[in-house]
Formats: C-alpha cells, structure tokens, sequence
C-alpha cells in the first residue's frame, strides 16, 4: 500500500513540475510577442521623427530671410490629452500640422488660405509671450494636465509651460494664446475632414 501512494507523490509531483514549466515557457513567448508588437507599433508611429523634424526646422529651411534672432518663426505647441499628446506645428510661413502620439494626425493643411491667415496670426503673436519663456536645450513633452508652448527662434528654444484648466479658465496671462491655438486647431481639423 505504501509504494502506490508513493507513485502518486511522484506522479503529482511530476504535474506540478511539468505545469509550472509550461507556465514559465509560455511567459517567456507572452513577453517575447509582447515586445515585438510594442517594436512594430513604435516602426509604424511616426509621431517621435515627426516632432524632432518640428522642433528642428530652422528659419532658413523654411526659407525665411531678414528676421532677427529672437524673432518668433514658429511655435510648437504641446497639449497632454490623458497621458497621450497632441502637438500643433505653427510656422510663419502659414504651414501647419498636428500630429498625435497615439499616432495619425494631420499633415499639411496650411495649403489653405483661411489655414494659413490663422496660423500666421497665432506664430506673429506669440512674439508678445516669448520674454516671458525660459530658453531650454531640449523640448520635453508636456506632464499630465499641462500645456507646452515652445517658441522657436534662430536664438534657440524658449518654452512656457501652463496647465490646462488655468488655460481654460480665462485666468491665465496665457489664456488668449491658448484660445488661439484653438483656433487654429479647428480651422486644422475643418480642412482635414
């Protein structure tokens, strides 16, 4: 009687084992699927390349002349959306894009003239804010429930950082700025559709 009960120590034993390898192969294959689809979702996501090309185009690229170095060219604005971010490329060019860290976007919509008239005005006024920005090296994107806007001069980078519900409230020195930038937004979104 003692050497079956014996077998089936082992036998359990021997599920428990084989059990817990599987279970542990399966982890392995889990995390192995896991990053290459998080590596084909960062290949298909243009959004990180589409910022850095914002944040270095220069006045001469845009083939701007006779602006002096803290001329305001363009201003990169930064909203965080729920951990997610929305960033509106502006030029004094009239050229404009939005582009989505989820992903998609809209490319190019400053071709259009009431785009462009709108976007000129936001770039030309943010000049009136750029001495109260703090120059910076690099662009980081905006924290939870806050609004970056990043003034781009031949001089360099000066960034105002706001939160979003000071913006929204009217009570920000900001907040005209930011019904601004509302705009040009829906006149983005109005000629992407």
């Amino acid at each position: 009687m003692k050497k079956p009960m014996i077998y089936i120590m082992i036998a359990v034993i021997l599920i428990i084992g084989i059990t817990l390898f599987m279970k542990s192969a399966n982890k392995g294959k889990t995390k192995t699927a896991e990053q290459n689809s998080t590596e084909k979702q960062t290949e298909q996501n243009p959004y990180t390349d589409m910022r850095n090309m914002a944040f270095s185009a220069t006045s001469e690229q845009l083939g701007l002349s006779g602006i002096d170095k803290n001329d305001v060219y363009g201003i990169v604005s930064e909203m965080d959306m729920n951990g997610a971010t929305a960033t509106v490329v502006t030029f004094s060019t009239g050229d404009t894009s939005l582009y989505l860290s989820t992903g998609g976007g809209f490319i190019g919509a400053g071709q259009h003239e009431s785009v462009q008239r709108v976007v000129k005005k936001y770039v030309e006024n943010g000049q009136k804010y750029v001495e109260k920005a703090t120059k910076i090296e690099k662009a980081e994107l905006p924290e939870s429930g806050m609004t970056n806007f990043n003034f781009l001069t031949k001089n360099g980078i000066y960034s105002i950082s706001k939160s979003l519900s000071e913006l929204e409230s009217g009570k920000s020195e900001f907040s005209n700025l930011f019904v601004e930038l509302n705009e040009v937004i829906s006149q983005i979104r109005m000629k992407s559709e």
